[in-house]
């Protein structure tokens, strides 16, 4: 992409407009846009926290099963058949949480590219634009994609585990 590319699609035509402005409403949009900003962002703090839980909540089983399998506790293969589908389901919730941030970040980003239309410079509509709109895999990842493979790989486990307890 050239840079005059970039240029136009960073400065959009409201540049001369918000300046001469003096209207209240114009400060008004552009405080509830940082409000919205932080929103944003703490949305995303939230994410992480919630994939941080799920990580360790899932450590702490398979953690609990190996200590489990070194030790002669009794009842151990109930264990072996039950606890993989306490960690199935708690791998299915985990994947569900993040498709629906992924959702959430979907609209909130809509929202952001609506709103930046009236302001002098759409910085995150060209950070989109350059980065390919999502379209090519060599240039943007989202990382919701990734992310689902974690839970997947979890619940693949707890799978095995169940099998292995089985047979």
């Amino acid at each position: 992409m050239e840079p005059n590319d970039i240029d136009n699609l960073l400065f959009t035509r409201n540049n001369d407009k918000i300046r001469e402005s003096k209207d209240p409403y114009v400060d008004y949009c552009l405080e509830q846009y940082r409000i919205y900003l932080h929103v944003f962002n703490s949305t995303n703090e939230r994410r992480q926290k919630s994939n941080e839980f799920f990580l360790g909540l899932n450590a702490a089983i398979i953690g609990i099963l190996g200590y489990v399998e070194t030790k002669s506790i009794p009842n151990a293969n109930i264990i072996f058949l039950l606890v993989p589908f306490v960690g199935i389901s708690i791998g299915y919730c985990w994947y569900k949480i993040i498709k629906s941030y992924s959702q959430l970040n979907k609209a909130k980003f809509q929202v952001i590219h609506t709103v930046e239309q009236k302001l002098p410079i759409t910085l995150f509509q060209t950070e989109w634009h350059v980065l390919g709109k999502g379209k090519d895999v060599k240039k943007y990842r989202p990382l919701s994609d990734t992310e689902r493979f974690i839970p997947i790989t979890f619940i693949a486990l707890y799978i095995v585990i169940l099998l292995v307890s089985l047979f």
